[in-house]
């Protein structure tokens, strides 16, 4: 499954570039270019993303029966400042 992210990234004075995923709080990372920044900043919400599917499924005992889907909603376009 696909799903789309907005990132912003910032040069720092020292030259770093540090990024973050706007809706997934704590998915912060720098680079030493843009394109570093960009691959740190997928790594990191992939990392994030999975584990926050983990956390989510640590109360259900084995056997429990539940339901597990997808969900779509639709936000406004990003814009950029």
């Amino acid at each position: 499954m696909r799903q789309c992210y907005h990132t912003i990234i910032m040069q720092r004075p020292d030259g770093w570039y540090v990024g973050w995923v706007e809706e997934i709080r704590g998915t912060i990372t720098a680079g030493q270019s843009v394109d570093e920044c960009r691959r740190n900043l997928k790594d990191s919400l992939q990392l994030i993303v999975q584990a926050h599917r983990d956390e989510a499924r640590t109360p259900l005992a084995k056997g429990t029966s539940f339901i597990a889907e997808p969900m779509e909603i639709d936000v406004p376009e990003y814009a950029p400042v």
